[in-house]
C-alpha cells in the first residue's frame, strides 16, 4: 500500500506544497522548531533510565534477580517470562524436571 511512497518526485511535490502553504519566510522558523523538538525528544529519551539523583532507576531487587537465557537467541529475560522479549519464542523452564506418568513416558505426550 505504501511502497514507493518516498520517491523523488513525490518528495518534490510535498516540498512544493509546503513552500506554497508556509512561504519562504516561515521555512527557517519551521526547521528550527522541528530541530528543537527532536533535540528535546532525544534528551528526554536519554533521561528515562535515570532517577533525579543521577543513579539508575532500576530497583535493587530486579538487579539481583537471576535471569533466564533464551536458548534460541541467547537474550537475557526475567525468570518469570514465558516468552523471549527479543525473539518471541517460548522460554523453556530448565529448573523444572519433566513430569513422567506411570508408563515411563512424559506426561501429556501422545
Amino acid at each position: 500500500m505504501f511502497e514507493g511512497l518516498f520517491q523523488p518526485l513525490h518528495l518534490v511535490v510535498v516540498l512544493t506544497v509546503v513552500l506554497i502553504i508556509f512561504g519562504p519566510g516561515k521555512l527557517p522558523e519551521l526547521g528550527h522548531a522541528l530541530g528543537k523538538t527532536l533535540r528535546e525528544f532525544r534528551e528526554a529519551m536519554a533521561k528515562i533510565g535515570e532517577s533525579p539523583d543521577g543513579s539508575s532507576s532500576t530497583p535493587k531487587a530486579i538487579e539481583r534477580q537471576e535471569v533466564a537465557r533464551c536458548t534460541s537467541c541467547g537474550a537475557t529475560n526475567l525468570p518469570n517470562n514465558s516468552f523471549c522479549g527479543s525473539c518471541g519464542r517460548a522460554i523453556a523452564v530448565a529448573s523444572a524436571p519433566a513430569a513422567h506418568d506411570a508408563s515411563g513416558g512424559e506426561a501429556g505426550v501422545s
